[in-house]
């Protein structure tokens, strides 16, 4: 995938000599629109949806789900997730419950969810992983995945400029005030997928207004397999499979868009959109034309002066 390629060693620095910096756009911070603050602790981790057969590794630990099932001792109505753990020549298989955690060679590692049939993300295994060297000592010590409160803030590098939407069942219409569904978002985020905020570093209304989301220090969350590590997430609200974005939003998208390229050096071709690392129509058709057609990219170059 063409965007997930960086630049020749040679083009990158001359563009990154080119680039001219580009103001942040005005934001509405957290704490204006939030009924409650960030949960969550800073830690060495990672945190990733996987399906049966696929492996996550994690500095020296690569965890494979082999599977799923219900609770073979029927005590309880959690699903199991059957893991194969592999340290350097150490190999050992468990079946461990939804909602658990335990400890492994260093590592603590969290079966977070697993979302069955009919639900968001089925199919899939939310694993959490961390050294346990970095972990609040109430943390390390549970037995428990814990809920939002207890979850992880994974610090990354900002390495891609990546596009969602909400893709909520209805329109974000004129009359609306964009906070309600913000709030909404980080509620459910935290009832239903055990998020310590929500998911995206910045978020957009419909006359652009620019909205605080989780601090982009730390990596965002999503539903599907890619990882979100590395990615500046920004999403608009609403649906736009079903509603076209307004001046204000393309306008704003640049600016936050150019904003981020700047501070963060981040080259061009690595503005995408969530379906370009997910099988995902995220941010929906009417977002991604401007993508597919390079329009984003392109006002971006011309914002901080760098070649399109």
């Amino acid at each position: 995938l063409r965007l997930m390629l960086p630049l020749p060693l040679a083009t990158s620095c001359a563009v990154r000599q080119a680039s001219a910096p580009a103001p942040r756009p005005a934001v509405i911070p957290h704490s204006a629109w939030a009924q409650s603050p960030p949960v969550g602790y800073a830690a060495d981790a990672t945190r990733r949806n996987k399906a049966a057969g696929d492996s996550l590794t994690f500095r020296d630990v690569t965890i494979t789900v082999l599977g799923t099932d219900g609770d073979p001792a029927g005590a309880t109505t959690a699903d199991v997730a059957r893991l194969r753990l592999r340290a350097g020549s150490t190999v050992e298989e468990r079946t461990v419950r939804e909602g658990t955690a335990f400890r492994w060679n260093g590592y603590r590692i969290a079966i977070v969810a697993i979302h069955n049939t009919g639900e968001l993300g089925a199919g899939l295994v939310a694993l959490e992983v961390a050294t346990v060297a970095s972990l609040p000592p109430h943390i390390a010590a549970s037995d428990s995945a814990g809920g939002a409160a207890m979850r992880l803030r994974i610090p990354h590098r900002i390495t891609h400029v990546t596009l969602h939407h909400t893709g909520d069942s209805r329109t974000l219409e004129p009359h609306e005030n964009p906070a309600v569904r913000l709030r909404n978002l980080q509620a459910w985020g935290a009832r239903d997928r055990n998020w310590w905020d929500v998911p995206y570093h910045y978020l957009m209304g419909l006359e652009g207004q620019v909205y605080e989301g989780r601090d982009h220090r730390f990596a965002g969350e999503t539903n599907t397999t890619y990882n979100p590590e590395g990615h500046f997430l920004i999403s608009i609200i609403g649906n736009y499979e079903q509603q076209e974005p307004t001046p204000a939003q393309i306008e704003s998208i640049v600016q936050l868009m150019a904003w981020a390229v700047t501070e963060f050096d981040v080259p061009l071709d690595r503005i995408g959109g969530h379906y370009h690392y997910a099988n995902s129509g995220c941010p929906g058709k009417h977002l991604r034309k401007y993508l597919e057609d390079g329009t984003f990219r392109r006002m971006v170059a011309e914002r901080v002066g760098r070649g399109g």
